[in-house]
């Protein structure tokens, strides 16, 4: 899935857009991901940790006060 499109699917929780966007394992601004999933994604990243995922937050290297998700485990979808 292209990075600037955001998967608008019926049905979707914060935690499954979330999820479909952190699969290609790279890192995701907090901007980007504030403009994809919601602005309150927090409760999406606290939901797929309890399932086992593991969801590294770092600070943006360019960005003072901004963050980047990246998922880090090897769990299938």
């Amino acid at each position: 899935m292209p990075r600037n499109s955001s998967p608008v699917r019926e049905g979707l929780t914060k935690a499954d857009k979330l999820l479909a966007i952190l699969l290609d394992r790279a890192a995701h601004s907090t901007k980007e991901l504030v403009r994809r999933v919601g602005h309150t994604f927090g409760g999406a990243v606290f939901k797929l940790r309890r399932q086992g995922r593991v969801i590294q937050r770092t600070s943006h290297p360019a960005k003072a006060g901004q963050h980047q998700y990246r998922l880090h485990d090897d769990l299938p979808f």
